[in-house]
């Protein structure tokens, strides 16, 4: 392979190695000077007819031609000519060296080799055979004229070799052994020359990929996120400053958890991420900027890893599909469809319900400060009617969430094949009926609480999945071929003791560990009666106001009775002893005759219902015609249907609008607009 000599990289590739050349040459010379001192001179006496004169003057001026050359090197374009003429001087050295250390005998015989080898790698194969066979020549010419005579024959302390086969064969080796290295050298340089082309074009190719990977990451519209196999930020884009806030500079060497919480991962769910074969599915969370924006991020992530497919870092690719995702609930809000989820998302009232000042409440108002300054799971225990949501709810309205949403989900009032689409949603055609996409209730209060009333009511499949969004904040809806992840609270409620549903199998047993982080206990009634008059005034003000009366008082004996009872349905059970009274009374004074009777000791009601004779309808029976207008008659027998309903479910709203086969929302409006009145379930 010959060297073109020409301007660019292969001239200044040989200009680098003729300069290696003249370097060792410089370092030959002067091992050749002591080893020549050493070896020679070290007696003091003449044992050649060389003299010491003519051997440092040749030292000298080898010396002398060597700076030479490399001043011209510097100044040379056309380097093929003086390539070939240091190599002919490199070979006129070495056969004066052996000239003067024994002919034919000198043990620097060598030295050829490293020409041949040098002109290998200067001049590629053609000039390792020049150099070989001018090497062979010049040591052939040697051995002629120093036996013929033609050369005076230095004094060498032994006599002269007889031409016989011994020394023919050797001379022959010896000239053989310049070519047989001409070839392994030119085979070796040709090897490296072509490993040297391959590393500049590998090099080439990474400048170029690495050119095209900045100009990528800075116009794509989508924010690129590196990590090393730590999770520490190792580069980001401009979009992804732009989402995050921060400058890259400013994030550089800190976990991606820090910028993005969602995407943080434990040590052994980052191991796991990493020595994942395949990338993981996509997942969906809500990011606040710095600026307060808040956006819906679209986030996949891939390991990255090295030749040896051993895991060095991650690379998250994210998208801002808040509009998209404020489209899709535009167009949904727009479509007609039978799910109503509304229902299960209401406002935070202005006071949270928790009316008290007994001791047993202000110790549950003390605990609902501190477990409100955390993020952790709460379970909320206590009889039914206590009032677990109000708990719920006063514990959201004191923490960091409280201008995102709560939202509230009786776990055993919604049917087991619907409560998974309810909780967790699902995508557009995920089965039979699916029209629209439904984002579920985690999503809805994605940023804020959500409460899971009777959470032991849901079913062990669901359970497994409630588990996960527990331990990740994230699940995957119905249907959908990506993760969602949120950001919410867990609040959980129950009226019996979970150790007894965990002994029966009902709930899992890990699921338990996970709610039980915090405890809040709500007390009975009964148990906390100085806290009765508060709150009967409070119904009382509250029903009034409602059915557009102006009850002011109670008897004595009424509030006697009222301070007396057992209220086996708790708060729920007062309030709808008030509101049953606030119906019946028709001045400013209730008196004993307007409770129900099973205050008054006539007979038990059912804990947390009101009274079947208040409820009880008349029969239904249709005005004849003449009797009133259509109208009138339509509407006096949907307020019969309407009470039928609440009688049957024992005073429940939600069993009451179930059994009438119409949602929660729309049965709530009828009783407001026949003056039933808002009774609670």
């Amino acid at each position: 392979m010959p060297v073109i000599d020409a301007p660019g990289n292969d001239t200044e590739g040989l200009r680098g190695r003729l300069k290696l050349l003249l370097f060792f040459r410089v370092l030959i010379v002067s091992f050749f000077l002591g080893a020549l001192a050493l070896l020679y001179l070290g007696t003091g006496e003449q044992r050649y007819s060389v003299s010491v004169s003519w051997l440092l003057f040749s030292i000298i001026f080898t010396y002398a031609l060597t700076i030479l050359s490399a001043v011209f090197l510097l100044r040379l374009k056309h380097l093929r000519i003086f390539t070939c003429l240091q190599v002919g001087l490199d070979v006129c050295l070495t056969t004066g060296v052996i000239l003067m250390t024994g002919g034919s005998d000198s043990p620097f015989g060598f030295l050829y080799g490293l020409v041949v080898i040098n002109a290998a790698a200067l001049l590629s194969t053609p000039g390792a055979i020049l150099a070989a066979a001018s090497s062979s020549v010049a040591y052939g010419l040697l051995i002629v004229v120093l036996h013929t005579g033609i050369l005076p024959r230095p004094e060498y302390p032994f006599p002269p070799e007889p031409f016989d086969r011994q020394f023919a064969l050797r001379f022959a080796t010896t000239n053989g052994t310049f070519f047989l290295m001409a070839a392994l050298a030119s085979s070796l340089v040709r090897r490296l020359h072509e490993a040297e082309r391959l590393v500049g074009e590998r090099e080439t190719e990474r400048d170029r990929l690495a050119s095209l990977q900045e100009a990528l990451a800075r116009n794509i519209g989508s924010a690129l996120i590196t990590t090393d196999a730590d999770g520490c930020v190792t580069s980001m884009n401009h979009t992804a400053e732009e989402v995050a806030g921060f400058r890259a500079a400013e994030v550089i060497g800190k976990d991606v958890g820090d910028i993005f919480t969602p995407l943080r991962h434990t040590g052994l769910g980052r191991l796991q991420f990493l020595q994942s074969s395949s990338s993981v599915r996509p997942t969906e969370f809500m990011h606040r900027t710095a600026d307060g924006r808040l956006l819906t991020l679209r986030c996949s992530a891939v390991a990255v890893r090295d030749t040896y497919e051993n895991p060095i870092g991650a690379l998250f690719i994210l998208q801002d599909i808040t509009k998209l995702r404020y489209l899709e609930e535009r167009l949904q809000q727009t479509a007609p469809g039978p799910a109503d989820h509304e229902s299960a998302l209401e406002e935070e009232p202005a006071v949270n319900g928790l009316v008290g000042t007994s001791p047993a409440m202000a110790h549950i108002h003390q605990l609902i400060e501190k477990a409100a300054r955390t993020d952790a799971t709460l379970l909320i225990s206590g009889e039914k009617g206590t009032g677990k949501e109000f708990v719920a709810r006063a514990v959201h309205a004191r923490s960091a969430r409280c201008d995102r949403p709560f939202v509230a989900v009786n776990c055993g009032a919604i049917r087991s094949d619907l409560i998974e689409s309810e909780l967790f949603g699902h995508a557009k055609g995920a089965y039979p009926g699916a029209a629209t996409r439904t984002p579920g209730l985690f999503r809805i209060a994605d940023g804020g609480t959500i409460f899971l009333d009777e959470v032991d009511d849901l079913p062990t499949s669901i359970q497994a999945k409630l588990l996960r969004v527990l331990q990740e904040r994230s699940f995957t809806p119905i249907g959908a071929d990506t993760h969602v992840t949120v950001d919410v609270r867990v609040i959980a409620a129950t009226s019996h003791e979970l150790i007894e549903a965990v002994q029966a199998a009902r709930l899992r047993e890990d699921l338990f560990y996970r709610l039980n982080v915090l405890t809040i206990t709500v007390p009975p009634l009964r148990e906390r009666r100085q806290d009765i008059p508060l709150m009967v005034r409070r119904f009382l003000h509250q029903f009034s106001k409602l059915h557009n009366k102006t009850l002011a008082r109670l008897s004595v004996s009424t509030s006697r009775r009222l301070q007396e009872y057992a209220y086996p349905g708790n708060v729920r059970e007062l309030e709808n002893i008030i509101e049953h009274a606030v119906v019946l009374c028709d001045g400013e004074t209730i008196h004993d005759d307007h409770l129900p009777g099973s205050v008054r000791g006539q007979h038990d009601t059912p804990a947390g219902a009101l009274p079947l004779e208040a409820l009880a309808p008349p029969p239904l029976i249709i005005q004849p015609p003449g009797a009133d207008n259509l109208d009138d008659s339509l509407a006096s027998y949907e307020k019969r249907v309407l009470l039928k309903a609440l009688a049957d479910a024992g005073g429940v709203k939600k069993r009451a609008a179930e059994l009438l086969g119409i949602n929660y929302r729309s049965f709530r409006h009828r009783l407001q607009k026949y003056g039933i009145g808002e009774l609670n379930h």
